[in-house]
């Protein structure tokens, strides 16, 4: 073979590669897949200071909220109790976060109702200094403002108002800076007067409350339990007196700030037989309940370019539940809708001391807590990433490696043992997704 061919078959100098990415950045990568569950973090690090230091990175955490923006866990609830707010944690050890690290107690001789909550914000209203006080009951910050100046004027201490928080979700809402409020009050409950519905909205970038809008209502009336967000709407529950019991759902449409009345499709005994839904394709519903049994309504657009109420379906809870036979038998007994998650389209019901949590479109159930509290239980959802709370982390990991003394958390075999099951279970995890998403 000549010299010339040899040349020719030599293969050409290969192009330089690639640089491969940070080490550092390769674990972020991994990091970031594991669950959004409050001791996720916090265990993973301890496993040695370089993953402390790259788990407690701000840029980092706000990394981790926009990967699991749309799976927020559910820590909880909110109720109101005694004055204050009572948090009621649900998530399971090592990841159950203590009531008093959540509840937020009103200071002395202050009456605060707690009015929403939404995207891990907290929303309040101090009776006593008619303020409005929005929290993030995670850092503990808070914003204070007055009310708008006109709803003052109708006193006593608003107890027929309700309210409602608007803000981008957790990926990217910086904290305390980017909200809006909407209040909602009605003298409905005087009866020496034509009631009124009044509703004001408040921009926290500009800090100022819009004009007031109003509207008249044809029943003397209150309004029953939180809003619901549907498309970009917010709808209320309206209740009437005696046995007149649910007598239409309030709709504010929040682009042409417009105020209306929806009537409903069938009777509901009180603000407890009753909830506003989230249907899919961002339909507005309705669930009813009566004895033992809830019907959901959807709301959907007719020829005649109106809207009219259609029965999705019937659920029957003495088939669905495990309820004792005193429950069943008893023919009094009327099962309650306590609560309900918009984002996750499941209620909180109870029909006794026994609550549970349904998800409408599957029927999937779990047992929250068994309570005696006839109160509405506000579904609290957020990230708990306190990777610099020791208090937290060694409490959990103490319950998990309770015949380990913490000193041995700095010795070198247990950390890279720990690092390994880590990196091993968040890699395979990793592997499939990416196969899946190559097939």
């Amino acid at each position: 073979m000549s010299e010339s061919s040899m040349r020719r078959r030599r293969p050409s100098s290969p192009e330089l590669a690639a640089p491969l990415p940070d080490n550092d950045d390769i674990l972020r990568g991994i990091l970031l897949r594991l669950p959004p569950l409050p001791s996720s973090l916090p265990r993973a690090s301890l496993v040695c200071k370089r993953w402390r230091r790259l788990l407690s990175d701000p840029r980092f955490l706000r990394r981790f909220r926009a990967f699991h923006h749309r799976q927020a866990p559910l820590l909880g609830f909110f109720i109101d109790y005694s004055g204050g707010t009572y948090f009621i944690p649900t998530l399971e050890p090592p990841d159950r976060i203590p009531s008093a690290r959540l509840s937020l107690d009103a200071p002395y001789h202050k009456a605060w109702s707690f009015l929403c909550c939404r995207h891990g914000l907290t929303l309040i209203l101090n009776r006593t200094d008619l303020e409005i006080i929005v929290c993030d009951p995670i850092t503990g910050d808070q914003r204070c403002f007055a009310i708008p100046p006109g709803f003052k004027r109708h006193d006593p201490r608003l107890v027929n108002c309700r309210g409602a928080l608007l803000c981008d979700d957790h990926a990217s809402r910086v904290p305390l800076e980017a909200f809006k409020v909407v209040l909602l009050w009605t003298d409905g409950l005087q009866l020496d007067t034509d009631p009124q519905m009044f509703a004001s909205f408040y921009e926290s970038e500009t800090g100022v409350w819009s004009n007031i809008i109003s509207t008249s209502i044809k029943a003397h009336h209150w309004l029953g339990k939180p809003s619901i967000l549907v498309k970009n709407s917010l709808y209320w529950l309206l209740h009437g007196f005696g046995n007149n019991g649910l007598i239409g759902v309030v709709e504010l449409d929040l682009d042409s700030k417009n105020l209306a009345v929806i009537d409903t499709p069938a009777h509901a005994l009180s603000s407890f037989h009753a909830q506003i839904l989230r249907m899919e394709d961002s339909r507005l519903g309705l669930a009813i309940s009566s004895e033992l049994s809830i019907q959901a309504w959807e709301r959907k657009a007719n020829y005649e370019g109106g809207a009219r109420w259609t029965l999705q379906k019937t659920i029957e809870l003495d088939k669905l539940l495990p309820l004792g036979p005193d429950i069943v038998m008893g023919s009094w007994m009327s099962v309650k809708i306590y609560g309900y998650d918009e984002d996750g389209n499941a209620i909180i019901v109870s029909p006794g001391r026994e609550f549970f949590m349904i998800q409408l479109k599957s029927l999937q159930f779990r047992k929250l807590f068994e309570s005696t509290n006839i109160t509405v239980y506000h579904p609290y959802k957020s990230f708990f990433t306190g990777v610099n709370s020791l208090s937290f982390t060694v409490s959990h990991c103490c319950n998990r490696f309770h015949m380990l003394k913490l000193e041995t958390i700095n010795n070198t075999l247990f950390p890279c043992f720990i690092e390994a099951i880590l990196f091993l279970h968040i890699f395979t995890e990793f592997s499939e997704r990416l196969c899946q998403g190559s097939a």
